[in-house]
């Protein structure tokens, strides 16, 4: 008889929670049918919000908030990504840069908790399935299974050794174990394949050049860090593209020069990055405590041991 009743504590629970969705129920029916209705939207919003999901389709395209017909991919805007707010069925993607780039259709995402096991049975059942390797590889690479990751990345390659995209994931996820000449290889890999591939919302060979002055002027390995090319890849950039040349191509350019030892450059851009109004919310606080750090060794003589370290986030 004891086995068939339930514990103390989960009684309590429960009536802890019978309460809760009374008082609730309680307060809105007070209040009028606008606080139930937001009520509602609260509770709905809760199973989504700073979530992060994969995409599961498409190759970061999310629609457009002026236009929600229009479909396109935006710099910041990975096939893993968090959630910044809903709206019925639209899930407000934010950008890496810290601001809402656009909305994807809750059908067409997957929680990143159950992506892994979702791709497993959809590549047991289709092994030449590209799209589901890097889907894969991606969820890996945010959960830090970064072996499995590499993995996955390269046998989407191999499946399909034509498209620059695949490269240019890759390269981010070496570039983030520091693996730099594995970076920098596919990153030019990329930008040999980008006019036959497919087309991005975005100047392709203009991210990748970024990516690789990126790499250039925060390498860890010394005999790898480059701040000449680095200079040259940020520069390329901005040619090809002049809008390339806002608060974070003034900041990759920050670190170009701060790796080369000119401080006195590196702390002029950064403070043109600063003076973007809205640019990159995410990152202005990081990129005003890097800024200090440029005086303080100008004061102490910039010993020849120490520089200041910009780094430009390409995640």
């Amino acid at each position: 008889m004891a086995s068939l009743m339930s514990p103390p504590n989960v009684d309590s629970t429960m009536n802890l929670l019978r309460a809760r969705s009374t008082l609730i129920a309680c307060v809105c029916l007070l209040a009028g049918s606008p606080a139930l209705s937001q009520t509602v939207r609260v509770l709905a919003d809760s199973g989504w919000v700073s979530q992060r999901i994969v995409m599961l389709k498409g190759m970061g395209e999310v629609h457009s908030p002026s236009d929600s017909t229009r479909l396109a991919t935006a710099v910041g805007i990975n096939l893993v990504a968090p959630i910044a707010r809903r709206e019925g069925r639209r899930l407000w993607i934010m950008s890496t840069s810290g601001g809402d780039s656009g909305w994807v259709d809750s059908v067409d995402v997957l929680r990143l908790a159950d992506a892994i096991p979702y791709f497993t049975r959809l590549i047991a059942q289709q092994p030449d399935n590209w799209d589901a390797y890097l889907r894969r590889a991606e969820a890996e690479h945010a959960l830090n299974q970064r072996d499995a990751a590499t993995a996955d990345y390269s046998k989407a390659i191999e499946l399909h050794p034509a498209e620059a995209f695949l490269y240019l994931r890759r390269g981010r996820h070496y570039n983030t174990l520091r693996a730099c000449d594995r970076a920098l290889s596919d990153f030019d890999k990329a930008i040999t394949l980008a006019p036959t591939s497919a087309p991005q919302g975005y100047n392709l060979v203009v991210e990748l050049y970024s990516l690789e002055s990126s790499v250039y002027s925060g390498c860890p390995d010394s005999t790898r860090r480059d701040p000449r090319k680095a200079i040259d890849a940020i520069q390329r950039a901005i040619a090809l593209d002049s809008s390339r040349g806002g608060a974070r191509g003034f900041v990759i350019l920050a670190a170009a020069y701060a790796s080369s030892g000119d401080l006195a450059e590196a702390i002029k851009l950064m403070k043109q990055a600063l003076a973007v109004p809205g640019a990159a919310p995410s990152y202005r606080q990081e990129w005003q405590r890097q800024l200090g750090e440029g005086p303080a060794l100008n004061a102490a003589g910039r010993p020849p041991n120490r520089r200041l370290k910009l780094t430009a986030r390409v995640d």
